[in-house]
């Protein structure tokens, strides 16, 4: 084979050579696209799922902020609504029904949008509570009659004065007669709910006379305080309470410490105050 032949034959072979190259090179692109593409796809797909999970936890970080909030609000509302009645007989009989109205409302506006987002332990605890306000505000009103009057007699059943030797500050030894009608009245009243009907109606015009007697409130104080006593509601012990004890106070305080005790279970970081009210 001379040289002619050699390069003819360089010429063949170097063609398919040439193909070949062309093809490797072909399919190693293919190869780089579709490795671009599949880390493109796992890419995305982790982009996804990151997206998912936050969207989840955005979704629980609102649902629970909804549910803080509520419970705070609810709370200040159940708050303002305890302090309003326990300040209630130290105000004037005009002033108490427009202020109790407005905490009472509060607390009632409050109330639907917490039932609408607590879970259930919670809205077990809110329920308790909202009954003990609708309690208090039932009752506030007879309470802070009742309250008002034991006060004011109280604070004159026997003063006691260096310059009047009658009355040594002993009610029981004390020889005024305005501070021993203010003794015995003050005794009708804690007593009352004690008496059979029968009693009550006996005595109820020698507690008028008392109360009156006693000097220690107003003619309008003194015909609310008689008109409560005919009535002489169920709830009477309640309204008195105790010298150490106040049950009535009590028991709202107590669904209100379950309340928070609830939603710092819910919601670890809750803003709802844990402080008595």
């Amino acid at each position: 084979m001379d040289m002619a032949d050699l390069g003819a034959l360089a010429a063949v072979l170097s063609v398919p050579a040439a193909l070949v190259t062309a093809w490797w090179s072909k399919r190693s692109a293919e190869r780089a696209a579709d490795a671009a593409i599949a880390a493109g796809r796992h890419q995305a797909d982790a982009s996804l799922e990151v997206a998912h999970v936050q969207g989840r936890a955005d979704g629980l970080t609102w649902h629970r902020t909804r549910i803080d909030s509520a419970a705070a609000e609810f709370l200040r509302a159940s708050d303002a609504l305890i302090r309003t009645v326990k300040q209630l007989p130290g105000l004037a009989h005009e002033e108490r029904h427009p202020l109790l109205f407005e905490h009472a409302n509060a607390v009632g506006e409050a109330y639907p949008a917490l039932e609408l987002v607590a879970p259930a332990d919670l809205l077990s605890s809110a329920r308790a509570l909202r009954l003990q306000c609708l309690r208090l505000e039932r009752l506030a009103p007879d309470r802070a009659v009742l309250r008002a009057a034991l006060a004011a007699l109280e604070a004159e059943w026997c003063p006691g004065s260096a310059e009047v030797e009658r009355c040594p500050g002993n009610p029981e030894w004390c020889e005024d007669s305005a501070h021993n009608a203010a003794f015995v009245a003050w005794e009708f009243l804690t007593d009352w709910a004690s008496k059979d009907e029968e009693d009550r109606w006996r005595d109820r015009d020698l507690l008028d006379h008392c109360l009156r007697e006693s000097m220690t409130m107003s003619a309008a104080q003194v015909e609310q305080t008689v008109a409560l006593a005919n009535r002489c509601p169920a709830a009477w012990p309640e309204l008195v309470g105790g010298w150490v004890r106040d049950p009535l106070m009590e028991r709202a305080e107590s669904a209100r410490e379950a309340f928070v005790a609830a939603a710092r279970a819910a919601i670890p970081d809750s803003t709802a105050p844990a402080s008595p009210v």
